[in-house]
Formats: structure tokens, sequence, C-alpha cells
């Protein structure tokens, strides 16, 4: 999928920004699946909420994995895209050069 430099410099930017996300998004769905599984156990029995926990856990991994992937082919996309090398990845100024780009 060949992009124009403008596009995937917001790719790459959306990429980058969405990394950073990511962790966030994973503390809040622990957070969330600890809750639940209490209110199921406190509601019901011990097993239900370990059920309930094992259950959401195995969903947020899929989740994570999928976007984690989903993260990493927009990146390797954009860079192909913009004809760079993956070490540009590791610059620091690469902000500033899709700044730059989309200017």
């Amino acid at each position: 999928m060949a992009l124009a430099k403008k596009e995937a410099a917001q790719l790459l930017i959306d990429a980058m920004t969405s990394e950073k996300k990511l962790k966030v998004k994973v503390i809040a769905v622990i957070v969330q699946s600890a809750i639940i599984a209490i209110i199921v156990t406190y509601l019901t029995s011990w097993y239900f909420g370990l059920a309930c926990l094992l259950v959401f856990s195995l969903l947020g991994q899929f989740a994570h994995e999928r976007m984690t992937n989903s993260i990493t082919v927009r990146k390797i996309t954009a860079i192909k895209s913009l004809r760079w090398n993956e070490t540009e990845l590791e610059n620091p100024e690469l902000l500033n050069k899709l700044n730059k780009i989309l200017e």
C-alpha cells in the first residue's frame, strides 16, 4: 500500500500516539476486570469471580496483542511509504521531521 508522504507521516504520528496510550488502556482494563471480578465474587461465589477474572484477562490479552500488532504494522507501512530505514524510529528528532512533512 503506497501512501503519500503526508499520509504516511500522519499514520506514523498516529501509531506513535497509540503506542503511548496503550499502557494507560491496559491499566484501565486490569482495574475494571478486578472490580467486576470482586463484585461477582461478592454476589455469588469465589470460583465465579475467579472465572470472571480469568476470562477478562484472556480477552484483555487478545486485545493487547491485536493492538500491538496493528501499531507495528502501521509503523512499518508508514516507514516503507516514506522510504526510510526502520532505524529512524529510534531517532529523537523523528517527531520534528514528521511535523515538517505535514506542513
